[in-house]
């Protein structure tokens, strides 16, 4: 009969200890009604018109007006929508210039993806146009993702590729269809336009 009492007393210990739980839990901020944490929210930041900068160890790296921002919760990617007046600096000093549908920003590498229809302007008026490119702050290179047209004064080009190495000044294209403008290249190839 001792025995039976102690059940009886368990069991209704623990009921009361479980009606106990429920009642504090409801006063305690930190838990949750489930057992694992919630997710944090993908994105931690967005903003609307925005002038937002790409800072590496010797300044700038680019510059860009976008209509939205985007930060994700890991703080690496930062994503750019309908982008204007886009800069892209070495030494402080602007060699690119870039407006595109939409960018994305790795944190960490230092690449800047343009995409959704881009367009890029160089120093002394050459047009990149196309899909998308890869901007690499590090080694100072583009690479097209996609078909790119290429315009300069002397002529204009469509090619399946594109890369372009601004610290060796070279451009490489490939599977290229080009046009020339006679009168220009006569005028380099003589000289006068140096």
């Amino acid at each position: 009969m001792g025995h039976k009492l102690h059940i009886k007393f368990a069991v209704v210990f623990a009921v009361i200890m479980a009606l106990v739980a429920l009642w504090l839990r409801s006063y305690a901020p930190y838990s949750g009604r489930h057992v694992l944490p919630k997710q944090p929210p993908a994105i931690v930041l967005a903003m609307e018109d925005v002038h937002l900068v790409g800072l590496g160890h010797n300044g700038k790296l680019w510059s860009a007006k976008a209509e939205s921002v985007v930060i994700g919760q890991d703080r690496c990617f930062t994503k750019l929508k309908k982008i204007k007046d886009g800069k892209i600096y070495e030494a402080d000093k602007v060699v690119l210039r870039a407006n595109a549908g939409e960018a994305l920003y790795d944190t960490y590498r230092k690449n800047l993806t343009l995409q959704k229809g881009i367009k890029i302007t160089g120093r002394d008026g050459q047009q990149i146009s196309g899909e998308g490119a890869l901007w690499n702050s590090s080694n100072m290179s583009l690479r097209s993702m996609g078909e790119v047209n290429f315009k300069s004064k002397y002529g204009s080009a469509k090619a399946q590729k594109l890369a372009l190495d601004l610290r060796n000044q070279e451009l490489t294209m490939w599977d290229v269809s080009m046009k020339i403008n006679i009168d220009d290249a006569a005028e380099i190839a003589n000289g006068k336009d140096q």
